[in-house]
Parts: C-alpha cells; structure tokens; sequence
C-alpha cells in the first residue's frame, strides 16, 4: 500500500513538472471574454496576449448590473466606451493598482464578434477593439464576418452556428480556437500529427484565504482543469494559455464540453501550449450570479477589476502555482 501510494505521488508530482515561458496568454467567450480582457489589462506583467470572443471593453459595467446588461451587452450608448476605459485603466496604472498599460502595446489581440450575436452586439466588440488601438496595440486581430451567434464558433462542433443557446459552441465551419491560438502564437508553426494530451484537475480551492467564505466566496469551483499536450510533458519549452469559460459553460451546466468541444485541446496539440481551464460557480442566491458568469461586473466585490480583486488574486495564484512561481 506505501508503494502505490508513494508512486501516486510521484505521478502527481510530474504532472507539473513543465517547462514553461514566463509570460501567458489569455482568452475567452461572453463573461469569460470580459473577464480574460479585464485579467490581460489589469496583469499586463504576466499576460502577453488575449483573444476575446463576444465581449467588450474594461471596466464597461463599472460595478452596475444595469450597465453590464444595458450598455456593455446591448450596446446602448457604448459608444465611446472605449476611450473612458482607456483613461480609467491608464489612471489605475499609474496609482498602481493594475500593471503598467505601456506593456500592452507589443502584445498580441484576437477579437471575435458573430453578426448574429444579439446578447453582445458587435458594436460593443469594435469599442473592445478601439481600446486596444488606444494602447497601441499594433498586432490586433478582429474577425467580425461570420453569421455566428453569442458561441464559440468550431470547425464541427456544437448547435448551429447562427443560434445562441447552451452550449454555447456553434458548428461554423470556423476553429476559432486554432485561428485564435494561432493570432497569439504567429511564431510557432502547427503540427500536422499530434497525440492527444491528458486533462489533470487542479487545486483552485488552496488558493482562497480566509477572506473567501461565507457570503464572501469567490464563487469559484474547488478545481480547475490543465490540458497538457502530449509533446509538452518534461522538458520541452512550451507555453501556458489560460480559457476562461462563458456563462452557463462550467462543468456543472455543460459537464466537460467547453474543454472537450471547442477545439481548444486539438489546438493545443498543434501549438505546444498547455491550458489552463479555470471554473466559476452559480450562486446559491438567485441574483448574485446564478448562471456561473466571471464576475466582470462586481458581484465578488468593488475591486473586481484590479489586480487584488477576489477572482482576479486566486486565478493570477493558481497560474504562479502551475508555472512555479512565487
């Protein structure tokens, strides 16, 4: 018994033993979209690029529910948005409270909006966009021509592509996750052959403080999910991107498919990146979160968008643990 439970250990152990770059990209869909971006301008140390699916600019909501489901999804009265998260980001910066907005100008940007997509209309995507110019973003990608509704559109998988309804993956003859992963990667050359990789559970849990309980939790499930290549195992240098799911996407709405259907893995596989699937949690009370959405609109607090803020600390803690970094 002491010898299958030593090796257990030294198994898991190995799991995380990875040779990874020092800096990480980011992506996302709907509240995961808003989330990855608000989590690429406030920690612009550790995030070299981000692809946004069918999300708008930061600090939109500005901590309003009425805002985030008015201006920042409809796009009534977005215009402008950009610039006014451009000053504000720039303000928080220099008082400290995010990283410093000149990084942002050599990362790398892929923004997806569908022409059906009526839950984050396109108009609020372009003020997303405008932002990033803003910074002087100059590799920036948008692809704003598919008939696509509010989904993560794939080569051939999920409901039709025009629909907007859970899944939430849409069949659009479209991997948005190759050509996305590919805009954050232009360096690296896809594999033709690859051999799937393994999908290990990670520790979100061990992250949150004393602070993350009671009525103050995070709303983060205990675990999280790594998708390591099968190339990326040992010593090879690889890189670590980090999905962010929508709302209605976790493991407790859709089991498995965000991680299994999107693409995401085989794209991986392709690129030699491992990834990162962090989960949120519905709330228990029905009008804090119940659909399991990134809070980009203040349910977790009033410092959501900073680096200090609730989700925004354990997500940065789970991704130092997986990089080994203090």
């Amino acid at each position: 018994m002491k010898i299958i439970l030593a090796i257990y250990i030294i198994l898991v152990s190995n799991v995380f033993a990875l040779n990874l770059s020092e800096k990480i990209t980011v992506s996302g869909i709907s509240s995961g979209g808003f989330f990855a971006h608000q989590f690429h301008i406030a920690n612009s140390n550790l995030v070299e690029g981000a692809a946004i699916f069918a999300a708008g600019p930061y600090y939109c909501a500005k901590g309003s529910v009425a805002l985030a489901t008015n201006t920042c999804m409809k796009g009534n009265g977005a215009w402008g948005s950009a610039y006014q998260s451009y000053v504000f980001a720039s303000g928080l910066a220099m008082m400290g409270l995010i990283d410093p907005t000149t990084n942002l100008k050599d990362d790398k940007v892929y923004i997806f909006s569908g022409q059906n997509d009526k839950t984050v209309v396109s108009s609020v995507s372009e003020e997303l966009r405008d932002l990033y110019a803003f910074f002087g973003v100059k590799n920036l990608e948008y692809e704003g021509t598919l008939a696509a509704g509010h989904t993560y559109p794939t080569e051939n998988k999920g409901v039709e592509c025009e629909l907007s309804e859970v899944p939430y993956i849409g069949n659009c003859n479209y991997n948005g996750a190759l050509k996305s992963l590919s805009a954050l990667y232009p360096e690296k050359k896809q594999r033709r052959f690859t051999f799937k990789g393994k999908t290990v559970e990670v520790d979100q849990a061990k992250h949150f403080t004393a602070f993350d309980v009671g009525a103050f939790t995070p709303l983060l499930q205990d675990k999280a999910y790594l998708y390591i290549p099968s190339r990326c195992k040992g010593d090879r240098k690889c890189d670590l991107h980090v999905a962010f799911h929508g709302c209605k996407q976790t493991v407790d709405h859709i089991g498995m498919s965000y991680i299994n259907d999107t693409g995401i893995k085989e794209a991986a596989d392709k690129l030699d990146v491992v990834v990162l699937f962090p989960q949120a949690k519905k709330s228990v009370i029905p009008g804090r979160n119940p659909h399991g959405c990134w809070d980009w609109w203040g349910h977790s607090g009033a410092n959501y968008h900073l680096k200090d803020g609730q989700q925004m600390r354990i997500i940065k803690a789970v991704v130092l643990d997986i990089l080994q970094k203090p």
